[in-house]
């Protein structure tokens, strides 16, 4: 299989329900190893504490009384029809009654006896890092405020989507846009080295501009991986707080955990520190679906906010050239030339040859301007 096992798959591997191909995958891969490892383990200590504990008359009563009131069809069928675990009838009543309580009582419980928050976000993290291969597409919803929405145009400041494509296979490739509700395009960068390209393309002023560069060779950091390198280091801070708040939630279709850390519960340094964050994780494979922050970079406040549309990872064969390249929008300024090792720098002195000679001539007087006496 090339992809994780879901919740009710690795539940029907607990109850000797699954096919044997998600038992093998299970067998070979450790974060559904782990997953499945977790549940065992949850259902033995139901079992167990239900088998010497009896429950008191009371809640007996308020079980049986949720128990009437709950239809065959809700939220309680996690699979299509299966044949019962053999678990549930070896367990006594005290535990089938556990489990009732269990599931339907208390279903928003804070489940940290299976799993810690910080261990949540650890594994996240790792799942940034990990290697891949092939080619990672992803759309996200990105808003940026405060300082960070500062250091860029005003007309990528706010809310946008980004169409992001990585080709793990070849270092210092992919292509990443911000685009617009209406779909156009005011951000961008694109860099290919196997045919040499870097484009990066800016919109200011109400006019947009394309710059490509011929010649280009792999950068030290592509945008993707300091964006990953980012989220990373807020995550991180996010483990060293004490005051983490761990509980389920559903997004989508994706069983996930979501972490908060209350305002001022984070430690920071001089340069960045954070206020507050929430990192909603998917359970399955830990891929980070949700990630806001708040906090203060250089002192000065910021907030960002990520929100993961879609992910999809695809055959290594399947990308084209013009994949990996930005096309100009009609009414454009397009400037072209030689790329060099630094890609900062060639935007900047690619902008300052397309000023004309007589702009650029030297001023022959100065003027000072007297400032108002009080």
């Amino acid at each position: 299989m090339s992809r994780c096992l879901t919740d009710a798959e690795l539940q029907a591997i607990a109850d000797d329900a699954a096919p044997s191909e998600h038992v093998t995958h299970a067998e070979h891969c450790q974060r559904c190893g782990e997953g499945l490892a977790a549940r065992n383990r949850l259902i033995a200590r139901v079992e167990d504490a239900a088998g010497t504990t009896e429950l008191p008359s009371g809640a007996r009563t308020a079980i049986l009384t949720q128990l009437a009131r709950t239809t065959a069809a809700g939220a309680t069928t996690l699979r299509p029809v299966r044949r019962v675990p053999q678990w549930a009838w070896a367990i006594p009543l005290g535990a089938a009654a556990a489990v009732a309580l269990f599931i339907y009582v208390i279903p928003g419980i804070d489940r940290q006896t299976t799993v810690s928050a910080a261990e949540i976000l650890g594994r996240s993290r790792s799942a940034l890092a990990a290697p891949a291969s092939g080619i990672e597409v992803l759309t996200y919803d990105l808003e940026v405020s405060g300082v960070l929405a500062e250091l860029i145009p005003e007309e990528q400041s706010g809310r946008f989507t980004v169409q992001e494509l990585v080709d793990h296979d070849h270092e210092g490739r992919y292509r990443i846009v911000k685009l617009t509700s209406s779909g156009q395009i005011v951000g961008g960068a694109a860099d290919d080295p196997l045919r040499g390209i870097r484009t990066r393309y800016m919109r200011a002023n109400g006019r947009g501009y394309l710059l490509r560069f011929d010649g280009a060779a792999p950068t030290a950091f592509s945008i993707p991986a300091l964006k990953r390198t980012a989220l990373q280091t807020f995550i991180g801070f996010m483990q060293a707080s004490s005051t983490q708040t761990l509980r389920e939630v559903q997004r989508g279709a994706d069983a996930c955990y979501q972490i908060d850390i209350p305002g001022s519960a984070m430690a920071g340094g001089s340069l960045l520190a954070l206020d507050s964050a929430r990192a909603v994780v998917a359970v399955a494979d830990s891929r980070l679906v949700e990630f806001s922050a708040s906090g203060r970079l250089a002192d000065r406040p910021f907030t960002l906010e990520f929100r993961l549309l879609t992910q999809d990872l695809r055959p290594a064969d399947s990308a084209e050239a013009a994949d990996f390249d930005i096309s100009p929008q009609p009414g454009d300024v397009v400037l072209e030339g030689d790329a060099s090792q630094n890609p900062v720098w060639d935007v900047v002195t690619r902008a300052l040859r397309a000023i004309p000679p007589q702009a650029a001539a030297p001023a022959t007087h100065s003027a000072t301007v007297e400032r108002p006496r009080h």
